[in-house]
């Protein structure tokens, strides 16, 4: 399977969970959660599966870190909050 063929069916299958996940009746903290895990995901296969950045190891690693800096900001926000 291609990179843009992954990148496109994860896409698909995390975004329908996270309609799932909204449309649910989970407590609110925990469905904010989820999806903000969805779309960390999300923003991952974007970098390295649809902009094939995958086999670009200075470019992964530095986009992942800073994906990585900002979830854990967007956590931090979300638990404060």
């Amino acid at each position: 399977m291609s990179g843009l063929v992954r990148a496109w069916a994860g896409l698909a299958v995390l975004s329908a969970l996270t309609t799932l996940v909204a449309l649910s009746e989970l407590a609110a903290p925990w469905a904010g959660a989820l999806i903000l895990l969805a779309a960390w995901l999300k923003a991952r296969l974007i970098f390295l599966d649809y902009l094939a950045l995958r086999d670009v190891s200075g470019w992964r690693s530095g986009l992942l870190f800073g994906l990585a800096l900002f979830m854990a900001l967007l956590f931090t926000l979300y638990g404060v909050a």
